[in-house]
C-alpha cells in the first residue's frame, strides 16, 4: 500500500509567528504518523500550490485540500 502524499504549505512572505499555532497543530496530528505518510513541506508561492490553485496556509492529503479540522480523522481513515 502507498503511503499517503501530505502537502504542507505555509504562508510565503508571513513572520512564523503569524502562523505558529496553526503550523504546531498540523506538526502535532503530522508527528503521530510520520512513519506511515509522505511529508512535504513547501511555500504557498510555490509552483505546485499554484498547480492547485491554493495560497496562504494549506494542508493537502493525496491532492485532495483537506481542513485542519478534519486532517486526524482524514489520516485514520487512510491508515486503517
Amino acid at each position: 500500500m502507498a503511503k499517503p502524499k501530505i502537502e504542507v504549505f505555509s504562508p510565503a512572505g508571513e513572520c512564523s509567528c503569524s502562523f505558529s499555532t496553526w503550523i504546531n497543530n498540523i506538526w502535532g496530528i503530522l508527528n503521530e504518523h510520520q512513519e506511515k505518510i509522505d511529508i512535504v513541506s513547501l511555500m504557498s508561492n510555490s509552483p505546485r500550490a499554484e498547480e492547485l490553485g491554493i495560497g496562504g496556509r494549506s494542508v493537502v492529503v493525496n491532492g485532495e485540500v483537506t481542513a485542519v479540522f478534519d486532517l486526524e480523522r482524514k489520516l485514520k481513515e487512510l491508515l486503517t
